[in-house]
C-alpha cells in the first residue's frame, strides 16, 4: 500500500488513528508541533485542532505538504551518489547540492513567506518576533547567496582539482583559496545569525496556546538550523580539506 498517496487523501475528519495509520512519521510531525496524538487516537483532526484553537486545514497541508517532500527527497537520496569515502570532489560537491541547498532554500522560503503574517498577527501578543524580524531577514539574504555562491562559482573552481597536482594553473588555487576564505566567513556569519535568531525569537520554544502557523514556524526554522549545521559539519570535516590536499 502506498501509504504516503493514502495520507494525501485524508480530510480533517479523519481520525488521529487513520492518519497516523496512513503514515507513521505524520504522527511524529503532529508530535513536533505540540499535539498529543496517542490521547486523540479517536477523535478526528479538526475535532482535536479545534480543541487546541489550531487551523485544521493549515496542519493538515502542512503534514501533507512536509511527508510528501520527505519522501522525494529520500526517494533521491537513494538515486544518488553519497560519497562515504574517497576523493572525488565533483561526487561531494553534487552531494551537498543535490542533497541539501533543495532542502535548505524550500524551508527558507517557506519561513520568509509565513513570518510577515505571523508577525503581523502575533507581534504585539509575543514582542519577541519583533526583535528577531532583521536578523531573519539578514539570515534570508546571506543563505541565498550561499548557496548561490557555492554552486555557482565556487563548486565549478574544482573541476580542475581533480585532474592531479600538474595540471592546476597558479590562478585557479589563488581562486579556490579566495573562495575557501569566502565560505569560511559566511559559515560564521550564519552561525551567528542562527544565535541571534534563537536568542531574540524566544529559543524558538512555542508559548502556551500559540497557534499553529506559529509552532509550524518554529518547527520549519529548527529543521532549518540543523539541516545547515550538517552540511557546515559536512563541509568542514571533509570537504574543504579534501579540496586544500589537491593543490598543496
Amino acid at each position: 500500500m502506498d501509504t504516503h498517496s493514502t495520507l494525501a487523501n485524508l480530510t480533517p475528519e479523519a481520525t488521529i488513528e487513520e492518519i497516523i495509520t496512513a503514515d507513521q512519521k505524520a504522527g511524529d510531525l503532529l508530535a513536533s508541533i505540540g499535539m498529543e496524538p496517542a490521547s486523540h487516537k479517536s477523535e478526528t483532526l479538526r475535532s482535536v485542532c479545534q480543541q487546541l484553537k489550531w487551523s485544521e486545514e493549515e496542519v493538515l497541508a502542512w503534514v501533507k505538504k512536509n511527508r510528501v517532500a520527505r519522501n522525494t527527497q529520500e526517494q533521491t537520496s537513494k538515486k544518488s551518489d553519497k560519497p562515504d569515502s574517497g576523493d572525488d570532489l565533483t561526487l561531494w560537491c553534487n552531494h551537498i547540492v543535490e542533497e541539501y541547498h533543495p532542502r535548505l532554500l524550500s524551508l527558507l522560503g517557506e519561513i520568509t513567506h509565513d513570518f510577515p503574517r505571523i508577525h503581523q498577527v502575533h507581534g504585539n501578543q509575543y514582542t519577541w518576533l519583533k526583535h528577531m524580524q532583521w536578523p531573519l531577514e539578514k539570515f534570508d539574504d546571506k543563505l541565498q547567496f550561499y548557496t548561490y555562491f557555492e554552486s555557482q562559482k565556487f563548486f565549478p573552481l574544482f573541476e580542475n582539482l581533480n585532474e592531479g597536482k600538474q595540471g592546476i594553473m597558479d590562478g585557479t588555487i589563488q581562486k579556490v583559496k579566495r573562495g575557501i576564505g569566502i565560505i569560511q566567513e559566511d559559515q560564521e556569519k550564519l552561525e551567528t545569525l542562527v544565535g541571534i535568531i534563537k536568542r531574540k525569537g524566544n529559543q524558538l520554544n512555542n508559548p502556551s496556546g500559540a497557534c499553529s502557523t506559529l509552532r509550524i514556524l518554529n518547527y520549519n526554522l529548527n529543521q532549518l538550523f540543523s539541516i545547515l549545521s550538517e552540511q557546515f559539519e559536512l563541509e568542514r570535516q571533509k570537504l574543504l580539506p579534501l579540496v586544500r590536499s589537491k593543490y598543496r
